[in-house]
């Protein structure tokens, strides 16, 4: 009779623990499924960013300044295939060397000055500015 009972209830704790495990199993994969998912639809110009390196380069076509753009959504994820464009000035060169975002929403630019000084370029996107601008300088 004893043995019974504790098999019946080690039945019964195992079967709960199974439930316990499939429920949080699906619980959990609901929120894996999506979280680092890439958009490709809109994304945030206060969101989006932009850096150079390194902050001051040689001038002369010796040395150039890397322009890496981050487009973002709302939530901080990477937009793929959106168009980017660094507006022109005429003593810079500046080269595409991705102008359309990957999967995480990096474009990158190198850029290099045939004349000393320092310049700031408007980084568009998809035909919208980033309220940012690249800081070049070149000595």
């Amino acid at each position: 009779m004893i043995m019974k009972r504790n098999i019946f209830f080690i039945v019964i704790f195992l079967a709960v623990l199974i439930m316990f495990s499939v429920f949080f199993g699906l619980y959990e994969a609901q929120y894996f499924v999506g979280r680092a998912s890439v958009s490709q639809l809109s994304f945030s110009v206060d969101n989006s960013y932009l850096f150079t390196t390194p902050l001051r380069a040689k001038a002369g076509q010796q040395e150039k300044v890397r322009i890496t753009v981050f487009v973002l959504n709302n939530q901080g994820l990477g937009v793929m295939g959106k168009k980017v464009n660094v507006s022109e000035d005429s003593a810079l060169n500046i080269e595409s060397i991705q102008g359309q975002t990957d999967n995480y929403g990096k474009a990158v630019f190198d850029v290099s000055s045939t004349k000393a000084g320092e310049y700031y370029l408007e980084v568009i996107v998809d035909g919208q500015k980033l309220p940012q601008k690249a800081h070049l300088s070149f000595y």
